[in-house]
C-alpha cells in the first residue's frame, strides 16, 4: 500500500462521496462511513486535518473501492 499524506477532512469526505460512500452514523467524535457494497466501514474523526495514518486506514478498510481513489 502506498502511504498518502494527511488531508483536510472536507477533502477526504468529498473523495468518499465521489466513490459512492455514505454516512451511516454521525454521533460522537467520529463519523462512520459505509462503502457502496455495504460490507465495509470506516470511522473517521471529525478533526480539521485527518492524519496520514487515518487516511491509510480508511483506504485499507474500504477495500472494495478502486485502487488509487484516495490520491
Amino acid at each position: 500500500m502506498v502511504m498518502v499524506a494527511g488531508m483536510k477532512l472536507r477533502e477526504l469526505e468529498r473523495k468518499l462521496m465521489a466513490q459512492g460512500c455514505t454516512v451511516k452514523s454521525d454521533l460522537g467524535s467520529h463519523t462512520k462511513w459505509i462503502c457502496p457494497c455495504g460490507r465495509h466501514q470506516a470511522h473517521i474523526p471529525r478533526h480539521t486535518m485527518v492524519s496520514p495514518g487515518v487516511v491509510n486506514d480508511t483506504a485499507k478498510k474500504l477495500a472494495c473501492l478502486p485502487k488509487g481513489w484516495i490520491k
